[in-house]
């Protein structure tokens, strides 16, 4: 339907076909140069496992899930501080970047890429011998599925957030659903864009049959899961906390209070239902986001004291923290320990059970069940310490302890920025670092600028208001 016309994602496709398919034991003699017809690109379940591979290869990268994706959110938040010699997405905690900045160029660019390695799978009109037909339907669910996790990541960065506007009717990003070299889109609304989230998230649900037995593979339950989640974005209370129950039920459960630190620092998020993979022989070494934090690292930001003093004493998320006897003053004086590795071998969580719970009581106390959304504040609070006393606000107060329990619970995690503002909160950053501590909702600079390549290649895409 629509494709961005931009030189380096058009590049960037060509050679995605090329090297998924150079992976295939059906090896189709292309090269970067030729044009593939989508129709022919697949012919084989061998085919359609490695383009689904390169999908999710995609989504490791330090200019997605890899790092910046992640990172961004939460250093423009104030669960993060700059260090005195910080560097890296510097301008973006400052709130001073610009549209020729390379984050936004690259995130842009390998988005979309991404988008159109799924788009190869899901727009492929080869069927498969029945034998084999509920594994090549599984792995289209998983591409409709990866696709909307993409559109609704590029939106809730490149966008603000769904209820600016009455009925979502700001600019929002150009939904993608096939590769067109040519094509010029304007931007779609924001309404429209999660519209079509909710229709992918919903094709993948129906054509999902199987667990692949891997966290690092979507399953049908993170699917749900991740629609849970837009619902929530979108405050559609009722089928967030529909789509979150059937996640909830058809889970293994949470991870126990002895195995949460460990999990972590073996580098497998606790209660995963997607993450993704890094290995001693894939991983994004010195550009891993672990290493944002640590010593071993670039070591460029640090927790913020507000974040550190919501944690209850003896509750085991105090152990996510590392003492560095060389932090002093507004810097000191511990370390994010949530990525230890020192060779980026981290997975990087998307989704985690402990999320879904917290939508669930979000979306229960929107709908006035205040018994139901404490049960589910208490299974995480308790997790986390087994002496906290029961959840006994309700209302309003209620919200605020949830909100404050996903600032504790998903820290680090890129959650932080689009939580304040899906819920129309100021940044205030105490004990500020940075040249600027406090941005007051709305304003222009909690998305990022379209780039300014983008722009210049396309005269339908308009800037985001003050870039």
């Amino acid at each position: 339907m629509k494709n961005i016309k931009n030189r380096s994602i058009k590049i960037a496709f060509v050679l995605t076909v090329f090297t998924v398919f150079s992976c295939s034991e059906d090896f189709l003699e292309l090269t970067p140069q030729q044009s593939v017809a989508t129709e022919n690109a697949l012919i084989t379940l061998d085919d359609f496992r490695a383009a689904i591979t390169g999908v999710y290869d995609g989504l490791s990268s330090s200019n997605y899930y890899g790092r910046y994706f992640v990172l961004v959110p939460d250093v423009m938040s104030d669960n993060v501080k700059q260090n005195a010699s910080a560097n890296r997405a510097k301008e973006w905690a400052e709130y001073s970047g610009n549209a020729t900045d390379f984050i936004p160029r690259n995130m842009w660019n390998q988005m979309y890429d991404v988008i159109n390695r799924a788009n190869n799978i899901i727009n492929s009109t080869v069927e498969l011998a029945p034998a084999v037909k509920a594994e090549q339907d599984q792995i289209i669910g998983e591409a409709y599925a990866l696709r909307a996790l993409v559109h609704h990541d590029l939106v809730r960065i490149y966008a603000q957030t769904f209820n600016f506007t009455s009925g979502a009717a700001h600019p929002g990003i150009p939904i993608v659903t096939e590769f067109d070299q040519f094509a010029e889109p304007s931007r779609n609304t924001v309404n429209e864009v999660y519209n079509q989230i909710v229709s992918d998230l919903t094709t993948a649900i129906s054509m999902m049959n199987a667990d692949r037995g891997s966290s690092t593979i979507l399953s049908k339950l993170a699917v749900q899961g991740l629609l849970a989640r837009v619902h929530l974005y979108r405050q559609d209370w009722a089928n967030a906390e529909q789509l979150a129950t059937e996640a909830i039920n058809g889970s293994s459960g949470l991870t126990s209070n002895a195995e949460y630190v460990n999990a972590w620092m073996a580098g497998t998020p606790p209660d995963a239902m997607f993450e993704i993979a890094m290995t001693s022989t894939d991983n994004r070494g010195s550009d891993a986001l672990g290493r944002m934090y640590i010593t071993e690292g670039y070591g460029d930001y640090l927790p913020s004291n507000d974040v550190i003093s919501l944690i209850p004493v003896g509750d085991v998320r105090e152990q996510l923290f590392k003492g560095d006897p060389n932090l002093s003053g507004i810097y000191g004086p511990v370390r994010v320990n949530k990525f230890p590795s020192t060779t980026g071998e981290d997975n990087t969580p998307v989704l985690r059970l402990s999320e879904i719970y917290l939508i669930r009581a979000e979306a229960r106390a929107n709908l006035n069940n205040d018994t139901g959304a404490q049960s589910d504040l208490n299974a995480i609070r308790q997790r986390g310490l087994s002496t906290a006393a029961d959840v006994t606000a309700t209302g309003q107060a209620l919200i605020d302890e949830i909100l404050l329990e996903r600032r504790i619970e998903l820290m680090f995690e890129g959650h932080r920025l689009w939580d304040l503002m899906r819920n129309e909160m100021n940044v205030i950053r105490n004990q500020c670092s940075s040249i600027i501590c406090e941005i007051n909702y709305p304003d222009n600079r909690f998305i990022l600028p379209i780039p300014a390549d983008e722009i210049n290649a396309n005269p339908n895409i308009k800037q985001n208001d003050g870039y």
